[in-house]
């Protein structure tokens, strides 16, 4: 399982994970949509003969040889992202011994590799991304223009070829009313929101994914700081709107959490959306003091083990299968916590 939902010590109520992603191809072979199966079936080749050497170690996972379920699973950890799921080319994902990086082949650039972090960790996951790039640069001739820098199959990602992003929980800005207006101001200055899996993806149980728009023309350095201020400038005032709610609300906030903690334990049926709007609920307790027994990495954890493929297997296929085991397991595991 993806090791993004491990409390790090730094994991803060707001800033649930942090990712570095780089975009890279290779020199002299076209981008995967045009490369054609030899050519992505050589990319695949090329990455895994060169980490092979390498003494942090990877596995490599076929994606020709997956289900439609389990390339899900993958998605629903974070290894891949929902294209590469979809995607019919030959690819593959390499997944760190640590689960800490993984590197997605023939997605739509060659190599799209990508570090997670629980919590408010750009500067760990982007030191730990850039070593695994140094080393690849050494056995792979990269494509490189001397002035518009990394070349990539989307425009907007040309340049440093980096896209940092936060995953922010933000239900007193959502609650609000404010979010639209805040984060078009956001895009007024490169970044963009989007749901939890990333592009094309809605929001839920409160959750965004903030990341910088633009790549080309801007240093990482750059890049990292912008999206860093904007991120603290949204957590400086979802900390400013709970802290008014909970003044304003009162008990009937804390009635509303209360009660959340109590259909997770005891319920025998439980959908998606309906979890991630009780985990959010709790979150906020958490947040606030009012419930102290739980923690974010129990919470991150069920996110994970209850979502959709990661409660299907033969013996499981229906919705209806799929809801009551996801209730049996989030009252087991909220009995141990």
């Amino acid at each position: 399982m993806s090791e993004w939902f491990n409390d790090t010590g730094m994991q803060n109520d707001i800033v649930i994970s942090t990712r570095v992603r780089l975009a890279r191809n290779l020199k002299g072979i076209p981008f995967p949509h045009k490369a054609g199966e030899e050519n992505c079936r050589k990319v695949v080749a090329l990455v895994e003969e060169a980490l092979s050497a390498l003494n942090y170690k990877f596995t490599k996972v076929d994606l020709s040889q997956l289900t439609q379920t389990q390339r899900q699973a993958l998605v629903e950890e974070r290894y891949i992202s929902l294209n590469m799921a979809e995607c019919k080319r030959p690819g593959a994902v390499f997944i760190s011994e640590d689960k800490t990086v993984s590197i997605m082949v023939n997605e739509e650039d060659h190599l799209r590799m990508q570090s997670i972090f629980a919590g408010y960790e750009s500067q760990k996951a982007y030191d730990i991304i850039s070593k695994v790039d140094s080393y690849l640069a050494e056995k792979l001739e990269y494509a490189v223009h001397p002035k518009y820098g990394y070349l990539t199959s989307c425009l907007t990602n040309a340049g440093t070829g980096m896209r940092t992003s936060y995953m922010l929980h933000l239900p007193a800005i959502v609650n609000a009313g404010i979010a639209e207006n805040l984060f078009a101001a956001a895009g007024k200055l490169g970044i963009t929101v989007r749901g939890m899996y990333g592009e094309g993806t809605k929001a839920g149980g409160y959750l965004f994914q903030i990341s910088n728009q633009i790549t080309m023309g801007r240093s990482e350095e750059e890049i990292m700081t912008n999206l860093s201020k904007v991120a603290e400038n949204i957590i400086a005032k979802e900390r400013e709107l709970r802290t008014k709610m909970h003044k304003q609300k009162g008990v009937v906030m804390e009635d509303q959490i209360m009660r959340s903690l109590g259909v997770l334990r005891s319920a025998r049926l439980m959908q998606s959306k309906e979890l991630l709007t009780l985990l959010s609920n709790i979150r906020l307790g958490i947040s606030l003091g009012l419930i102290t027994e739980l923690d974010s990495k129990t919470l991150n954890s069920l996110m994970i083990e209850t979502s959709p493929a990661h409660v299907t297997n033969e013996n499981i296929t229906t919705a209806m299968e799929r809801d009551i085991e996801r209730a049996r397991i989030i009252r087991e595991k909220l009995v141990k916590g």
